[in-house]
């Protein structure tokens, strides 16, 4: 159990966090307050776009009220606009942050990469990693000084992984992955041949075709029925996300490509290899998660663990993909045990090594 310690935030000049809590129920969704709400919101924020890598032109949304105790910084998954978590950023402004979402290159509002927008593809995946290291150290740095949450989910958590691996110092103060994309499930293609598979893959399609081939059982965005969907439990809260995609086509993308998939594959590959973020982090996955593979996710969890002091991992049983779009009870736990974290981001920085002074 962690403690909090303000005598020693006061020393540090660290922050404690503010507590998140829920703002909407399941109930709010069904009824069509969400729906009103969550679209004053979107409206209230500040949408803006900025060059990434390469020139690529990247669209970003904030929201800053002046009463706010600290920010928070969301990286999404694959596939998503930051319009997908209206929700979670009313939560986050409803308990005292400021808050800033990345539209990842190739979707969402930011530029996409192919003439077929549908595609799901990257040149580099080390392109995602780079833009959102130009988003926290120079965008969000011009308009908020205030300590940095970050919060990331699915392919945000493999981005946000790999950007922390640098050891930039200073800047995000603790880290919330949730369903982090650490591991790929590749069904049909047995995961021990998954990555040659797709390098070849890749490979025999550039010698065929200027245009990536999606992998197969893949193809455009589908508007896909609740029934048999391998994100959410919640009814409500998985036709929001729908219906938001069929009101702003823009955001649609279909599946992945083979190079995609290499790109992945290889990222993910890289991360168990690289140190503990320096910095409190915090792991939660969903007990029937077919998306990613919570088997790779304990893996990397336990090489950092022996780097440094980290909380265990949180299983939510009952939970598929998408924890922050699942039932009220799961969003429950998730809240319950991110505040329990966050309460104690001061003992677990205590605990950590301390750097040996360059001028000693």
């Amino acid at each position: 159990m962690y403690r909090i310690h303000f005598r020693q935030q006061e020393q540090s000049g660290l922050t404690l966090f503010p507590m998140l809590k829920p703002g909407l129920t399941q109930a709010d969704f069904s009824s069509g307050t969400a729906t009103v709400a969550l679209q004053q919101l979107w409206q209230q924020g500040q949408h803006h776009y900025f060059t990434g890598t390469g020139g690529c032109r990247l669209h970003y949304s904030s929201w800053q009220p002046a009463q706010a105790t600290a920010a928070l910084v969301l990286v999404p998954g694959r596939i998503e606009a930051g319009h997908k978590y209206a929700e979670f950023i009313a939560d986050a402004l409803h308990s005292g942050y400021q808050v800033f979402v990345l539209d990842h290159r190739g979707q969402g509002a930011s530029e996409r990469l192919l003439a077929d927008p549908q595609r799901g593809y990257v040149k580099d995946f080390s392109d995602y990693v780079a833009d959102l290291q130009l988003f926290i150290e120079e965008i969000i740095p011009g308009c908020c000084s205030l300590p940095l949450l970050a919060v990331a989910h699915s392919m945000g958590g493999a981005i946000l992984a790999a950007y922390l691996q640098q050891q930039r110092p200073g800047l995000i103060q603790a880290a919330i992955f949730s369903s982090p994309m650490w591991g790929i499930h590749t069904n049909p293609i047995p995961a021990g041949i998954a990555a040659a598979m797709a390098n070849f893959m890749r490979g025999l399609n550039r010698l065929c075709s200027e245009q990536p081939w999606y992998v197969p059982g893949q193809g455009p965005y589908q508007h896909k029925a609740f029934e048999g969907n391998d994100l959410s439990h919640s009814a409500e809260r998985y036709q929001w996300f729908r219906d938001l995609y069929q009101q702003y086509p823009a955001y649609q993308l279909g599946g992945v490509s083979w190079h995609w998939l290499a790109e992945a594959l290889a990222a993910c590959e890289k991360l168990h290899s690289g140190p503990a973020p320096a910095m409190p982090c915090l792991l939660l996955q969903g007990a029937e998660d077919t998306v990613v593979d919570n088997r790779q996710q304990l893996l990397l969890w336990q090489h950092w663990r022996r780097q440094q002091p980290l909380p265990d991992a949180l299983t939510i049983q009952g939970a598929r993909h998408e924890l922050l779009t699942e039932t009220d009870e799961v969003r429950s736990q998730w809240f319950s045990a991110v505040n329990q974290f966050l309460s104690g981001v001061l003992d677990i920085q205590a605990q950590a090594p301390q750097k040996p002074d360059r001028h000693g």
